[in-house]
């Protein structure tokens, strides 16, 4: 016999072979019974919640101390009122008899009798005041209570679009209802009293890499930001260009078509350069040589050393991401808000879960257990749905007053350079200016509407002179069969630095462009 958890354990050991023995216990309890002036109340968990096997029958008698008559002050319960079973009032004892108990169930055998039956208290616990009352009320308050959890629950069961519905409602009520004063207070862009429809010229001198970005409120660049910085450092003279035309092959190989080209050499190497700048001059560089290359080959150029060539675009964006903190073009105090609001979700969902499973009843559950695990799910239904507005940007982070301004003249300026091949106004009048047109007309993905308007409007005299126009084989102006091959040479940077290894189509690029011992257990027989 040893003690363990503040009780006794006791092993026996005996011999038998083939044959059925029976074992008698006994023990003295000290304290269990409670003597009031009226009754005592013997409250007994006859089968403890902690066997782990089932059990098919079970019967229990308490001895009353002497016979009594079957009055309204001798009454016995069975409990909880989940578990199958019957009791019994006899004038000497008590009966209970219960059958398919659970594994992990208890059962309560519950007596109350006339204190004139007791010859002595000394072994009970002494209470002034009447206590019949009471004990009646807590038993029928507890079977009300089980009652009541069961309807409710069935309830809810019979009524599943109610439920949803409701579940709906708290699981993400409180996350959008947050998300949406978040982006009020915080997300929403202010007016600026700006007005203008279009821009005719770039409103600042910010770099073709920081513009789209800006537009579109994101600190990545895309591989039109790629490809604009290179035509802008051809633009300023870092490399020369020469058109010229290359032949491709068509219908697969059934036919030849000659298309526009340019061939890039080494310029002026003295041009200063940004620092996101740099990384792109170094991939040129390397495709470049001494010798020049053509446009057309440069991806395969690329692909030829992609591991090198993929840590400098990282360098890029990385680079681009940094000057764009630099300009401190927004104000992200929203993100604070709902990181405290996924933090409080977190904790009130662990918190709701822990406590509605820990005290689950699998058999007969409790409505408020299942209300307090729902609310415990819902909660993190919320987190979930702000975390996923955190990877919204625009939910929670909007441009300074100055940076609004110049998103919205730029986006001004995207507009002319879209519209202005149909426009009647006077075209610009510099190569400086045409040449800037391209190289941001790139950067927003609307490249083919620049070149429409430069071969309607370019003075033929301008193009000639400048290193990014030119006339193509089929007379027209920088907008041969492949109109510059600009949009398959920004997918082809995408897909030519991606990391090694990584698919094809995009590679490393974002898109750019603009835009017992006592207790009752819920009730009783």
């Amino acid at each position: 016999m040893t003690g363990i958890h503040n009780g006794l354990r006791i092993v026996w050991h005996y011999a038998a072979s083939d044959e059925r023995r029976t074992f008698t216990l006994s023990y003295r309890f000290r304290g269990l019974a409670v003597a009031y002036d009226d009754v005592v109340d013997v409250n007994l968990r006859m089968w403890g919640d902690h066997w782990p096997a089932s059990l098919d029958s079970l019967t229990a008698a308490m001895q009353l101390p002497r016979a009594a008559e079957l009055s309204p002050s001798y009454r016995i319960w069975g409990s909880p009122a989940w578990v199958r079973g019957v009791v019994k009032r006899l004038p000497d004892r008590a009966l209970l008899q219960a059958s398919r108990v659970p594994a992990h169930q208890f059962v309560e055998l519950r007596a109350v009798f006339p204190r004139s039956l007791l010859a002595s208290t000394a072994g009970a616990q002494v209470r002034q005041g009447s206590g019949l009352e009471k004990i009646v009320a807590g038993e029928v308050r507890s079977q009300r209570e089980y009652e009541r959890d069961r309807r409710r629950i069935d309830d809810a069961k019979r009524h599943l679009g109610r439920t949803f519905i409701y579940l709906l409602f708290l699981g993400q009520g409180p996350a959008v209802a947050l998300m949406l004063l978040v982006w009020l207070l915080y997300g929403r862009e202010r007016r600026t009293g700006y007005d203008r429809e279009y821009e005719q010229a770039p409103p600042s001198d910010t770099e073709p890499a920081l513009v789209p970005s800006l537009m579109r409120q994101a600190t990545t660049p895309g591989s039109n930001e790629f490809t604009a910085t290179l035509f802008d450092l051809i633009r300023r003279g870092r490399y020369k260009s020469t058109p010229v035309t290359t032949e491709r092959s068509i219908w697969g190989g059934l036919r030849h078509q000659d298309v526009a080209d340019l061939l890039l050499t080494l310029g002026d190497t003295n041009v200063q350069l940004t620092g996101f700048e740099e990384p792109v001059a170094e991939v040129v560089d390397s495709v470049v040589g001494g010798d020049g290359e053509r446009l057309s080959a440069f991806r395969d150029k690329i692909e030829a050393d992609r591991a090198s060539n993929s840590k400098r675009f990282t360098s890029f964006k990385e680079k681009v991401s940094s000057a764009i903190d630099a300009r401190r073009w927004y104000l992200g105090d929203g993100l604070r808000v709902l990181g405290i609001g996924i933090l409080v979700f977190v904790v009130l969902a662990i918190v709701l879960l822990w406590i509605g499973i820990h005290g689950f009843r699998s058999a007969a559950p409790r409505w408020s257990d299942v209300v307090t695990v729902a609310l415990g799910i819902c909660a993190g239904a919320n987190a979930a749905s702000l975390i996923f507005g955190a990877t919204k940007v625009t939910l929670w982070r909007r441009r300074t007053a100055a940076g609004q301004t110049e998103a919205e003249r730029w986006e001004a300026f995207r507009r002319y350079l879209t519209d202005f091949p149909r426009l009647q106004e006077a075209p610009p009048a510099t190569l400086e200016l045409w040449e800037r047109y391209l190289v941001y007309g790139i950067a927003f993905g609307i490249a083919e509407r620049v070149l429409q308007g430069a071969h309607l409007l370019m003075p033929e005299a301008l193009h000639e002179q400048s290193s990014l126009y030119w006339i193509t084989p089929t007379g027209d102006l920088g907008s041969g069969p492949t109109s510059l091959a600009i949009s398959d040479l920004s997918s082809g940077f995408g897909s030519a630095l991606a990391p090694p290894g990584s698919s094809g189509g995009g590679g490393g690029f974002s898109g750019g462009g603009g835009g017992g011992g006592g207790g009752g257990g819920g009730g009783a027989w």
